[in-house]
This record gives C-alpha cells, sequence and structure tokens, in this order.
C-alpha cells in the first residue's frame, strides 16, 4: 500500500517540477514581451535602412538574453522536454534571422531583408506550436499577435 502512495507522489512531484518549470519560462517570455514592447515603443517608425538595422538588431539583442535566461532553467522536464528543446533551436534561428536580416537592410539589400522577415514568421509559427505542445502559455503566444501594428 506504500508503495502505491509513494508512486503517487512521485508523479505528484514530477508534475509539479514541471509547473515551475513552465512558470518560470513563460515569466521569462512575459519580460521577454516587455522588454520588445516597450523597445519598439521607443523606436521611430521610419522606412529607412539603417533605421530598420537598427530596430533588427535591437530585437536581436532582446532575443539573445531571453535565450540565456530560458537556456539557463536547465534541462526541461518531461513529459514532452523535447518540445522546448525545439522551442528555444525556434528562437535562436529567428535572433539569427533578425542579425541577418539587418546586415541586409545595412546593404540597402531589401530582397533579402523581406526574405529573411517572411522567414521568420514561419519560425515563429513553428516555434508556438512547439512551445504549446509544451505547456507554455506565454512564449507560445505568437509574436505576430502580440506585437501586432508595431512592426515585429
Amino acid at each position: 500500500m506504500l508503495a502505491g502512495c509513494s508512486g503517487g507522489h512521485r508523479g505528484g512531484d514530477a508534475a509539479q517540477t514541471k509547473n515551475r518549470f513552465v512558470n518560470s519560462a513563460d515569466q521569462i517570455c512575459a519580460q521577454h514581451l516587455e522588454a520588445t514592447l516597450a523597445f519598439l515603443g521607443r523606436q521611430q517608425v521610419t522606412d529607412s535602412f539603417r533605421s530598420q538595422a537598427q530596430r533588427n538588431e535591437g530585437i536581436y539583442q532582446i532575443l539573445a538574453t531571453s535565450i540565456q535566461r530560458l537556456e539557463a532553467l536547465g534541462t526541461a522536464p518531461d513529459p514532452a522536454g523535447d518540445s522546448f528543446r525545439s522551442y528555444v533551436r525556434t528562437l535562436k534561428a529567428r535572433a539569427s534571422l533578425y542579425r541577418i536580416e539587418g546586415v541586409a537592410d545595412l546593404h540597402h539589400d531589401p530582397v533579402t531583408a523581406a526574405q529573411m522577415e517572411r522567414r521568420v514568421g514561419e519560425i515563429d509559427t513553428l516555434g508556438d506550436g512547439y512551445a504549446q505542445r509544451y505547456g507554455l502559455r506565454i512564449c507560445g503566444i505568437g509574436a505576430k499577435q502580440a506585437t501586432q501594428g508595431l512592426g515585429a
């Protein structure tokens, strides 16, 4: 009888561990969203290549910080820990695309910049799915929806 109680307790501990992990990750994502919105709110809306490059570099820096903080949480507990790891990989890809888009803007290459922007949207959709599968709530709301009308 004690073995059955103990087994249930371990399951509860695992659920609590994952819940704490999810809450911590969502808190990081909420802070990321706040930082992004504040940054974009300070930006002047212009079509200049330099302005676009600065915007993309700022977003890249915010993403890089958030990625480091998410990775610092350690290994994502199961079930579906692989979905969290895949989510973080999509964030890294997204950050790289913002950096490439910024370089394209600096070199007055609107074709490459537009291609990178489209690719960011595709990666966002993929990453949001991973975040939702893991059970994240804030991380998976979708950057497009969260920043609609702000140019991110």
